[in-house]
């Protein structure tokens, strides 16, 4: 293979490909390296793609000028698609791909268990944000992880000091305002899962609390490049820029100005830097900012007063007539450009290409220049005050001549079908002697936040009660004693943030304190909470709800990580879990029938008053709270299945979970209504079924 790093001393450039066009600009620009996506199973559905015939031909292509080829195998998988997961890896692995970015703990079991020659990167949506998470992924066969998007400058070199994995990092592009695969906000407004990449971005929505209106939770672009000097010196593996679905122009400038600034010496950073930023200020985006690299992150990442545009602003309606909108130009504009309308207010407009440009006398221009004053034709319902951005322009068909680019490669040959019949089914998780589970006895489990709910959840006689590992809870405990009929009984839930700096070290000793007292079941919402356990010997596990799980493989994947049980993913559909009810697997799902799951965790701190509801314009209504960690915004009503439980145990699911640990406090405390409702089958006020009846 000739692919491969042009200097082994630097950070991999790593650019994006969502089209043929955008493939072309990230190679003739410098990238080491280029990632994309196929037509299906990527987290970025919206994007164009590549078939696995076209990959036949861009594969030898890159691999010839030294390039890698990575595929973004990123979205998570239903219990329905698990089947065809085999013959897509079969397929990737023929092609000779570089390495798969993976999310789906199936994924991962499903390729270490049959194409164990296949790398592995793990998806920032796999929430890697300690060196914790590093560490377990490199036991699972992991052999690059994508650290989140959230992390300091200061995090990521103490995650590189205290590893030593393949680390790569995001240097450029959007950001969102939850943190990577923590968001159930598009799935839980329309079943458009961001997970399975196909989110309609719901914090670029404009919300109102009171009085106030604003875009509260939409989020500034991010740029790294005056970073890259500093990020060089931490031996990162490499640095990414995020944007399968910009146009090539796009990546053509960006991937240069990175190039640029990596290849420099230290005596022409400086310079290089300057001379980056000015490529980049012509490439469409938002504003550009720090993104979470500086400590002052809540002052700048967020910016409440407007939508945040992508684009560049190419000029301002003046006025409307009957030939069109009269634009004054701050930049160029062709005919074919793509422009996106913001109004006065700040609302976003559907995007639309220019048909004609025209001067003021009335003659046909193919284009014009900034200063220039011109009618524009491309769309009705423009507005004096309206602003336009350009998203794209058709000078980026530069790179348009793919068949020329390719017709002298010969593609590579591949297999369509995996055929060891026997290893697909066993790699599934479909074999009752790989460690199938009874399920006949039905069991209730409750999840709490607080000791005082702890207790109430005891009377209830549940099979078993999980309490929420906060530091106040932990001191708690840790000076009382449960009677040993509850303590057998009894889970720790611990929370799916734990950050290097402050916390790691502390719930590492709280972890050994309490299983050293025989408190042995814990629940682990986080891939870096098993290594927290990677020297004991006797804790029981359950997978937490953060491990997003849909199909027997993944849960193959957690039962040999010890988890014996494993809460199913609350974006789960109700066919999804019909597919799931009728297959012995080896870690007993449970299925979560009351909760109120936290739609966006955020390490921001959004301009929102705390526990006062805010609303979208279409009147969807939310309640933020903020925690020691950040910002949690969940549903103003609880997500509930009771009404369901009888279509869930004719599917044969046996294992229930009621979770309040997240219920605002009055909500928690009507415990012993939820209990008779439980056990009535019915819900007594208003709720939410998620996407119970949607497709998957």
């Amino acid at each position: 293979m000739e692919s491969g790093k042009r200097n082994d001393k630097l950070p991999e450039l790593l650019a994006p490909a969502g089209h043929m066009e955008g493939f072309f600009a990230a190679v003739d620009n410098g990238a080491d390296s280029i990632y994309l996506g196929l037509k299906q199973l990527s987290a970025r559905a919206s994007a164009v793609n590549f078939s696995l015939d076209e990959l036949a031909r861009l594969v030898p292509y890159a691999h010839a000028r030294r390039v890698s080829v990575i595929v973004a195998l990123n979205s998570l998988v239903t219990a329905s698609e698990l089947s065809g997961i085999p013959d897509v890896l079969q397929s990737l692995s023929d092609l000779q791909v570089d390495a798969l970015i993976v999310q789906d703990p199936g994924v991962i079991h499903l390729a270490r268990r049959l194409f164990p020659s296949l790398r592995l990167h793990a998806s920032t949506l796999t929430t890697i944000h300690n060196s914790a998470g590093v560490r377990q992924m490199q036991r699972m066969g992991v052999s690059r992880v994508v650290l989140a998007r959230e992390l300091t400058l200061d995090e990521i070199a103490r995650i590189r000091a205290s590893t030593g994995a393949e680390l790569e990092v995001f240097v450029h592009g959007a950001l969102c305002f939850s943190y990577s695969g923590m968001c159930l906000t598009s799935s839980f407004r329309g079943g458009h899962s961001g997970l399975r990449g196909r989110c309609v971005q719901p914090c670029r929505l404009q919300f109102r609390q009171g009085r106030k209106t604003g875009y509260f939770l939409s989020c500034n672009d991010f740029s790294a490049l005056p970073f890259v000097p500093e990020l060089k010196k931490l031996g990162l593996a490499a640095l990414k820029i995020e944007g399968r679905m910009k146009p090539a122009d796009y990546v053509s400038r960006v991937v240069k100005a990175y190039r640029l600034v990596l290849d420099a010496d230290e005596a022409h950073t400086s310079e290089a830097v300057r001379e980056g930023m000015q490529w980049i200020a012509d490439a469409p985006s938002r504003r550009l900012v720090s993104g979470f690299l500086e400590k002052n992150f809540n002052e700048t990442v967020l910016t409440p007063h407007r939508s945040g545009s992508s684009g560049l602003w190419i000029g301002t309606v003046k006025k409307i007539s009957q030939d069109g909108a009269h634009v004054s130009l701050r930049r160029g504009l062709k005919a074919g450009d793509r422009l996106r309308p913001e109004s006065k207010e700040g609302k976003e407009e559907p995007i639309f290409r220019v048909t004609g440009i025209a001067a003021l006398a009335g003659t046909r221009l193919a284009a014009a220049e900034p200063g220039d004053v011109v009618v524009v034709s491309g769309r009705g319902g423009l507005k004096a005050g309206d602003r336009l951005f350009r998203i794209a322009s058709e000078s980026a068909g530069a790179h348009t001549t793919v068949p020329n680019r390719l017709k002298n490669v010969k593609p590579l040959t591949y297999r369509k079908t995996f055929s060891d019949p026997a290893g697909r089914a066993g790699a599934l998780g479909e074999r009752p002697e790989a460690g199938g589970v009874e399920r006949q006895e039905e069991r209730l489990t409750i999840k709490t936040g607080t000791l005082h709910h702890m207790a109430e959840a005891f009377k209830s006689n549940p099979w078993r009660v999980l309490l929420t590992a906060t530091r106040t809870n932990l001191e708690r405990m840790a000076r009382q004693r449960l009677p040993k009929a509850q303590k057998s009984r009894f889970v720790w839930s611990l929370p799916p943030l734990i950050s290097e700096k402050s916390d790691l070290e502390y719930y590492a000793r709280a972890v050994n304190w309490f299983v050293d007292k025989g408190f042995l079941l814990w629940e682990l919402n986080n891939w870096g909470h098993f290594d927290l356990f990677a020297e004991r010997q006797g804790p029981g596990f359950i997978a937490g709800p953060r491990f997003n799980l849909r199909n027997g493989a993944a849960l193959a994947a957690m039962a040999e990580e010890g988890c014996r049980w494993s809460v199913l993913s609350p974006e789960i559909t109700f066919k999804e879990l019909q597919l799931l009810g009728r297959m012995p697997l080896p870690s007993q799902p449970i299925v979560s029938v009351y909760s109120w799951p936290p739609l966006f965790t955020s390490r921001l701190t959004p301009k929102l008053e705390e526990g006062k509801p805010f609303s979208t314009l279409r009147g969807d209504v939310y309640m933020m709270e903020r925690k020691s960690d950040g910002t949690r915004v969940y549903a103003d009503h609880p997500v509930c299945w009771f009404d369901r439980l009888s279509r869930l145990r004719e599917a044969g699911h046996r294992h229930f979970l009621i979770d309040i640990s997240e219920a605002p406090d009055e909500k928690a405390l009507e415990f012993h209504k939820l209990i008779l409702g439980f056990r009535r089958s019915r819900f007594e006020g208003t709720c939410h079924p998620f996407n119970f009846d949607r497709e998957p």
